[in-house]
């Protein structure tokens, strides 16, 4: 690569703590499973964009889940990441 950038891990974790915070201190991200298309390269900006899919008043885990579609995308609107997580929300 020609410059720095953030990929893998890095861009994984922004997608992890984005749902995270959105689910709150009661909730969790109980599984997420990410497509890293490109990478965010050092003074690019990265947006995130999260839409729930479907909720269920009780899984497995005996919480209620919201299945969340996540996009992240750069200023020129190139997919980075497109993934797909389910987030346990407060009872």
């Amino acid at each position: 690569m020609a410059r720095a950038y953030g990929y893998g891990a890095t861009m994984g974790a922004w997608c992890v703590d984005y749902l995270a915070y959105w689910a709150g201190n009661d909730g969790m991200v109980r599984y997420i499973k990410s497509q890293f298309r490109a990478p965010a390269f050092e003074g690019d900006v990265t947006f995130i964009d999260a839409e729930v899919t479907e909720k269920r008043p009780r899984a497995v885990w005996g919480a209620p889940i919201a299945k969340v579609k996540l996009r992240a995308t750069n200023q020129d609107g190139a997919l980075l990441v497109d993934a797909a997580a389910d987030v346990e929300l407060p009872i």
